[in-house]
This record gives C-alpha cells, sequence and structure tokens, in this order.
C-alpha cells in the first residue's frame, strides 16, 4: 500500500506543481481565461495541496494502524471544515464560549 500512496502522490504532486505554475504563468501573462474557470482552477489548487499532503501522511502511517487511524481522523476534520466553514465557526463559538 505504501507504494501505492507513493506513486499516487508523486503523481499528484506533479500535476499540482503544474497547476501552480501555470496560475502563476497566467498572473504575468494574463492568458484571458474567464473568471469562472480561474476560480475553479484557484479552488482546485488549494484542494490539490490536501490530496498530495494527505497522500504524504497515508504513505508516512502505511502500515501503523493506530497512528493511520488518527492521521485519518485529523485529515477528516480538516478537509471537512475546509468545506464547510459554517461548522468550524460553530464549534469555536461552542468550545470559547465554555
Amino acid at each position: 500500500m505504501k507504494k501505492f500512496y507513493n506513486i499516487t502522490g508523486q503523481i499528484f504532486g506533479f500535476l499540482t506543481i503544474l497547476l501552480f505554475a501555470f496560475l502563476f504563468a497566467n498572473t504575468m501573462f494574463n492568458f484571458n481565461i474567464p473568471a469562472n474557470i480561474m476560480a475553479v482552477l484557484d479552488t482546485i489548487k488549494l484542494y490539490a495541496t490536501f490530496v498530495v499532503c494527505g497522500l504524504a501522511g497515508l504513505e508516512l502511517v502505511a502500515g501503523k494502524k493506530i497512528l493511520a487511524l488518527l492521521y485519518l481522523i485529523i485529515l477528516a476534520f480538516v478537509v471537512i471544515f475546509s468545506f464547510f466553514p459554517e461548522i468550524r465557526d460553530q464549534i469555536i463559538n461552542i468550545v470559547t464560549t465554555l
């Protein structure tokens, strides 16, 4: 399984760097890409970074069941809170009022 995470992480890492390079080049040279497509690419950029970091972490904890479970729980919190920031805000409000 570790080899699968390694190869998948390398592919996603390469594609993520290509996306970053394209977005930087677009900033410099203005390829006249519509705003809605740029918004989608910016969102993909954010989640591609999560995917690369998630795969790197999964590669690290592969074969270590307890650490893998803890890592997956933390990764789930990060992804859920990034998809649903209002839930994060509600939890922060609950914790700060205690």
